[in-house]
């Protein structure tokens, strides 16, 4: 058994910009989860209310087809499979199983709807891989909580390794969300990548296409086979202000790390972050911050932490990024 050595950006980046594109596009991230021929009538990520569960239980999307049918899928992508990641899918699994179940039975007691409203639906989860070995991973990988010699029981779960596809194998899913993926593809190279660019491009309203653009490019840096030039021949296709704003978040944060190491202390981390959120909260606003705002933005990082921050910044927009500097009590 083959194993790539990923030489991918950190995790962190990779992580964020598919939260980030995925929520933006639920239904064409679904499209590709569901079994073929499925026709999607509504899609929205899961907002439990369940607090007593403490996990995130936001990376599953809620899914409607055509047919009236209802199921919740749940996704996590990786850049490669880890031995606890079994666990991990099933653990999530059972615990949104317990969380729904929880809401549903809140519900009833209530008397919100008659006849104690909708049972929770079924939950299906899958793990986009993005890298690791070269032998071909089965379609399906499971958890078992049961003895070899009963009936199963656990956890099974689809694997969609998106980097043993073929480009044309992403194209083929009809949606402009899953070409992302086309630097991993097995036979990606730079003349393909300009066209995958150029396919984004007319497939794409002007707002989409920078967001599919800026992710296309942040995952050729993840590319774990090391071929050269993927990355040069998406930015040599894009507008050069997209491909600066692309890179702000890893130059800040580098620099932020940078200062801190030379300085001996943490601050130097801690400003990098600050100037780094500054610049995407400018970003999404469209407007430099004024001072009011630039100091709300301060104390709510030293409340809230960045990882906070960075997902208001994502999923919210213009106009509710404004109201939130605004709100003295929004968290």
């Amino acid at each position: 058994m083959t194993t790539l050595d990923p030489a991918a950006p950190p995790a962190d980046d990779v992580d964020l910009v598919l939260r980030h594109v995925s929520r933006r596009f639920p239904e064409h991230f679904a499209r590709a989860l569901l079994p073929p021929g499925s026709a999607v009538a509504s899609a929205a990520w899961l907002d439990t209310q369940v607090t007593a569960r403490q996990r995130r239980l936001d990376r599953a999307l809620d899914v409607r087809t055509r047919a009236g049918e209802r199921r919740l899928l749940h996704a996590e992508w990786q850049l490669r499979f880890e031995a606890d990641l079994p666990f991990r899918v099933y653990e999530y699994h059972a615990l949104l199983a317990f969380a729904l179940h929880d809401e549903w039975q809140a519900s009833r007691a209530a008397g919100a709807a008659p006849g104690g409203g909708e049972a929770p639906p079924p939950i299906e989860s899958s793990v986009v891989l993005l890298s690791g070995r070269e032998e071909p991973w089965p379609e399906w990988g499971q958890y078992a909580t049961s003895p070899p010699d009963a009936p199963f029981s656990g956890v099974r779960f689809r694997i969609d390794a998106v980097y043993q596809r073929r480009v044309a194998e992403l194209e083929a899913r009809g949606s402009p969300l899953w070409m992302i993926f086309a630097p991993l593809a097995i036979d990606a190279t730079p003349a393909r990548m300009a066209e995958v660019v150029e396919a984004l491009r007319r497939q794409s309203s002007p707002r989409d296409f920078d967001e599919l653009a800026v992710a296309l490019t942040v995952l050729a840096d993840a590319d774990g086979r090391g071929r050269p030039g993927l990355q040069q021949a998406i930015m040599a296709h894009l507008p050069k202000e997209l491909v600066m704003q692309n890179w702000i978040y890893k130059q800040g944060l580098a620099k932020g790390i940078e200062q801190g190491i030379e300085r001996g202390i943490e601050s130097g981390i801690e400003k990098g972050r600050a100037q780094l959120l500054e610049r995407l909260f400018e970003r999404r606003l469209g407007r430099p911050l004024g001072e009011s705002e630039r100091g709300t933005l301060a104390r709510r990082l030293a409340a809230l932490g960045a990882d906070r921050l960075g997902d208001l910044a994502l999923e919210l927009s213009a106009e509710g990024l404004t109201a939130w500097l605004s709100d003295p009590h929004a968290r």
